[in-house]
This record gives structure tokens, C-alpha cells and sequence, in this order.
């Protein structure tokens, strides 16, 4: 999970965020469904897409998968979900660039699952990788408090779901391509990392 920095709020969004999730709030005590609202007759996750998409170049928030449309469509993830915390279903800090992957998520949110864009979110405070398997692995040196952080992220967004035998494969692939833009590459993190033996 690639730490990233978050651009200014929308002036829309920071003008409409509180009164769309009242309503959403509203409407979701009456049984109703979640539903974008519109400006000048777009939806708002249609707008929001583009503006969030350059914050991790066109990479998955959470699994750093590229490019994320295809195989997946890019969608915006509610970090804190919007059916528990209605009243951030709208707010700018709680949405997020993600693939169809990690928007399948495994368990309940709670507060221990880690933002990329926390103000002191770093990747080896939390993580380290093992390159012979290709898993995304808890920092055993790290204290006990940011394990169980970072064991709740690995689960709660599946990142060793589907993805080690991939990222072997992008390992081989960078190898041999290394003047390439890291930016152009899924599993940065994990690319950028000592790379004892690829073919492993």
C-alpha cells in the first residue's frame, strides 16, 4: 500500500459533503438506496474520478494494481464505510481510488485498518515484503499496536488475495525493463524493494 499525498477539496464537494450525507443519512433510516448526486446533471463520482486518479497515478489505493480499468473498472472506495458513517459518504478525506478487487472486502471496517494518505501512514513502519513469495508481510519489528494495524489491512482489502503470483510475474517483467517509469508498473512498493532473486 503506496503511501500517497491527497489534493485540495473540490470547492463543490466542500460546499454539498455535509448536506449529501445528512440526506444520505436521512434516506438510509428510511430504506432507501445510496445513490451519486448530480452537478449540472452528472453524477458526482463521475466528476470525482479524474480528480482522484492523478493522486496515485491511475494505481489502486490499497493493492497498487496498474492500470486499474482494464481488467477492473476504477471505483471510489469509502475508506469508512458509508452504510456505518453516513455523514463521510461525501467527504473528500473518505474517498478513495480503488479496483473491484479491494472494494470486495473481507470482514467489518474498524479504525485499525490503515489510510494511504494518513498524515504518518509509511509503507516499512507497517510492512515489509517477502520476495521469494511475493506477500505483502506485517514488519515483525514493528511495535505491537502498527502489526495489528498492518495484519488488519492486509486482511480487511485481501492484498495477498490474487496478487503474489502477479507480482512475481511484474518482478521478472521490471527486470528486464527497468528504464521504465516505476509509475507505469503495478506493485511499485514491492518493485522498488531489494530484489534477491526474481525467477524465485
Amino acid at each position: 500500500m503506496r503511501k500517497f499525498l491527497r489534493s485540495e477539496e473540490p470547492t463543490f464537494l466542500a460546499e454539498k459533503w455535509q448536506e449529501w450525507g445528512e440526506d444520505w443519512k436521512l434516506r438510509q433510516a428510511n430504506g432507501q438506496e445510496f445513490y451519486w448526486h448530480q452537478i449540472e446533471r452528472k453524477p458526482v463520482n463521475q466528476i470525482l474520478l479524474p480528480l482522484l486518479i492523478p493522486q496515485t497515478q491511475n494505481h489502486c489505493s490499497f493493492c497498487d494494481c496498474f492500470p486499474i480499468d482494464p481488467p477492473s473498472i476504477p471505483t471510489i472506495e469509502h475508506f469508512r464505510p458509508k452504510a456505518m458513517f453516513p455523514l463521510n459518504a461525501f467527504r473528500w478525506s473518505n474517498l478513495f481510488l480503488c479496483c473491484m478487487h479491494c472494494q470486495q472486502k473481507e470482514g467489518v471496517f474498524t479504525e485499525t485498518v490503515l489510510a494511504p494518505d494518513a498524515a504518518d501512514y509509511e509503507f516499512d513502519r507497517y510492512f515489509r515484503w517477502d520476495h521469494t513469495q511475493g506477500t505483502l508481510e506485517v514488519n515483525e519489528n514493528a511495535a505491537t499496536a502498527d502489526r495489528t494495524r498492518a495484519a488488519a489491512t492486509i486482511a480487511y482489502f485481501r492484498l495477498n488475495t490474487g496478487h503474489p503470483t502477479h507480482r512475481k510475474i511484474q518482478l521478472i517483467r521490471r527486470s528486464k525493463s527497468e528504464h521504465d517509469s516505476l509509475d507505469m508498473w503495478p506493485y511499485r512498493d514491492y518493485l522498488a524493494g531489494p530484489q534477491p532473486n526474481p525467477e524465485a
